[in-house]
């Protein structure tokens, strides 16, 4: 019985994973191939890896034991939860015509406007990472080997980290929307997934890849099928090599396989629960997660332990100190609080229904993202939707204040030209802008 239980909830997993690109085809009229569906070819291997590979060799009774067959229910039902969330938000924004009530639509910038704001952002990316990496590390070693970096040394400097990864993303995204053409996109994706490298995530690797992708898509480059085809494994393996940094000569595959354990994790945490180990918190995690609006460098005295990482330091104690936080999937944050009708509420009605069913529609239905017209709106839009890791480690209000100095990067009134200056313009050759690909709607 639990064999064919256990079997549906794999057949289950595994249709959900693909809901992306039934959300396309069904609500947005994509062509098969689309920014959702290189996300998920993109994310699918490491999605398998964290849902299958590491259970299956990580836990004791393998992929039907009764804990971990719950966490992936529970994983199944987030997702359920997420998908019909965002149908409905999708129409509704539809219905109501949201896109009325976007801000920033007038004023276009200039392609000049937006390559000076990038190579600014980029700046600002290069000073982080110096205070960042000179801080403990020093910056030789840490660009030795940025896994080591990424884990030990960001207590203290977090905010150096979070600024670098939002402003290379925020850069390298207006860099495309100041020259959309395949060459230069090729050229600088190939920088900053360099750039990216060094600040010792694969998250960050695997999205850079995924944006240069999507630019590519956008401009409809005839050759993107085989960037994605060849270009994903040098990725991966990219990722693979950034992961062996951090352990040396006790790399084995087990390692790779200890790397996705966040269903193990879950179905340790489900074990204790519904065994009566661990009672539900009652609003205690959501509650104590505002914390993370707190820069520890404005006050030190910060508790490490709050949010989702106090379920962590049931089964890691003493991990948050190191800065490890080990990752729990199969919905364990959304049902800790208030159990299934917890999880079921805050996948209905989170950012993850919401905010991707808001920028679908904008992007790909209303307005639509137009690239020989861009102004703050488009910029905005496509910073939230594309700009690979940008404010990402900027929660609620902190992230809108991020997008707002961002945009306020981007955004210098033309001055006046004066009636003479006019008139000798008005008697030289026109200086004509290269054309811009233009992309309405889909």
């Amino acid at each position: 019985m639990l064999t064919f239980v256990g079997s549906i909830n794999f057949a289950a997993a595994v249709l959900l994973a693909l809901t992306p690109a039934w959300f396309a085809r069904r609500y947005l009229h994509l062509p098969w191939l689309n920014p959702f569906t290189i996300a998920m070819a993109i994310s699918l291997p490491v999605q398998l890896m964290k849902v299958f590979a590491g259970p299956l060799l990580l836990i004791e009774g393998g992929l039907f034991d009764p804990s971990y067959q719950f966490a992936l229910l529970m994983g199944n039902l987030l997702v359920v939860a997420q998908t019909l969330g965002m149908v409905f938000f999708f129409k509704f924004f539809k219905l109501t015509r949201i896109e009325r009530r976007v801000p920033f639509k007038s004023g276009v910038l200039s392609r000049s406007q937006l390559r000076t704001t990038a190579r600014l952002l980029l700046l600002v990316f290069v000073l982080s990472f110096y205070l960042l990496a000179s801080a403990e590390l020093g910056l030789v070693k840490w660009v030795l080997n940025p896994r080591e970096g990424y884990q030990f040394y960001r207590t203290g400097q977090g905010h150096w980290y979070a600024i670098a990864t939002s402003a290379l993303s925020a850069s390298y995204l207006l860099y495309f929307l100041g020259n959309p053409r395949a060459g230069p996109i090729l050229i600088r994706s190939g920088l900053f997934l360099a750039l990216g490298y060094l600040l010792g995530s694969k998250f960050i690797l695997l999205s850079f890849f995924a944006a240069a992708l999507t630019f590519l898509w956008f401009i409809e480059w005839p050759h993107l099928k085989s960037l994605l085809l060849f270009g994903a494994p040098l990725v991966f393996g990219l990722a693979i090599w950034n992961l062996y940094l951090a352990v040396g000569e006790g790399f084995e595959f087990m390692t790779v396989v200890e790397y996705f354990d966040y269903y193990k994790n879950a179905a340790d945490y489900y074990q204790a629960y519904l065994s009566g180990q661990i009672d539900l918190y009652y609003g205690q995690l959501t509650l104590s997660s505002f914390w993370a609006y707190v820069p520890r460098a404005l006050w030190p005295d910060k508790p490490v332990v709050y949010g989702i990482i106090q379920i962590s330091e049931i089964f890691y104690p003493g991990a948050a100190e190191l800065t490890s936080t080990p990752t729990f999937g199969g919905g364990v944050e959304q049902f800790a609080d208030f159990g299934v009708p917890g999880l079921l509420f805050f996948g209905f009605f989170g950012s993850q229904a919401v905010l991707p069913a808001l920028l679908a529609y904008l992007v790909f239905m209303r307005p639509g993202v137009r690239l020989d017209s861009v102004t703050l709106s488009t910029v905005a839009i496509m910073l939230i939707q594309f700009a690979p890791g940008f404010g990402l480690y900027f929660p609620g209000l902190l992230y809108v204040a991020l997008l707002a100095v961002t945009l306020l990067f981007a955004y210098r009134p033309r001055r006046s030209v004066s009636r003479s200056t006019r008139r000798s313009m008005s008697r030289s050759p026109a200086r004509r802008d290269l054309p811009m690909p233009r992309l309405g709607a889909r």
